[in-house]
């Protein structure tokens, strides 16, 4: 016997006429070339209960491992086994509740997020960033995987194939150094510079707002490399 499944095509959303660029970040996950930023998820709550349940874990099991040697060194008739202590097993599926609860929020924020972005938008740019490579630098790592930009570019490319809008992946070489005003190439800056003033023409920039705006500027060159209608902002 064989099933037949009917699956019915996702309904377009309607273009809107718009374009945006988007830079990832940590605080905020996504800042956009017209100044919107929104929020990563803040999953510090679940993390916090999650510590607390595996410093239990690891208390109670090494506690029945103690008694479970007590036993054995005593040569009692029935010696308890490690799996006899349920405490130490509640206290780990515990830990594990809070993690699964924690993934699951931040999912349902990136769908929501992600939903939004391509309702809003018919052209995306985004910087085509290799997260594998930026997570072997230690400090940036944990950031990087709890604000999941693997996981929205994911989310925007499916669902921008799904419902008929755009999405480009540009390079991102010196998309936080030029000025998105006059083209100027200032050089590197530390992380810790959130505004910058063009040397060249004196604009005034946000940091992340400006590297969305060249990252749009990029999309859009692309875009039209490949003698395709370029929507307006």
């Amino acid at each position: 016997m064989s099933l037949q499944v009917e699956i019915s095509e996702p309904e377009k959303y309607s273009l809107t006429g718009k374009r945006v660029g988007i830079d990832v970040g940590v605080a905020d996950l996504a800042i956009l070339s017209n100044g919107l930023k929104y929020p990563s998820f803040n999953s510090s709550y679940f993390e916090k209960k999650a510590k607390v349940w595996q410093r239990k874990y690891a208390r109670r099991r090494h506690l029945a491992k103690l008694l479970v040697l007590q036993d054995r060194n005593k040569r009692v008739l029935c010696p308890r086994s490690l799996e006899s202590f349920t405490n130490w097993q509640k206290a780990q599926k515990s830990k594990a509740k809070c993690q699964a609860k924690a993934a699951n929020q931040r999912r349902d924020y990136l769908h929501k997020l992600t939903t939004h972005l391509v309702k809003q938008y018919d052209v995306i740019a985004i910087e085509d960033l290799k997260t594998k490579n930026l997570q072997k630098n230690h400090h940036l790592a944990k950031s990087i995987a709890n604000a999941s930009w693997r996981m929205f570019r994911q989310m925007l490319e499916y669902k921008c194939e799904w419902y008929g809008k755009k999405l480009i992946a540009v390079d991102p070489k010196n998309t936080s150094r030029i000025c998105s005003k006059c083209g100027y190439n200032s050089g590197a800056k530390p992380l810790e510079i959130r505004e910058w003033i063009c040397s060249k023409c004196q604009t005034k920039h946000d940091q992340d707002i400006n590297a969305a705006v060249n990252i749009l500027h990029k999309g859009s060159t692309k875009l039209n490399g490949q003698g395709l209608a370029m929507v307006t902002s």
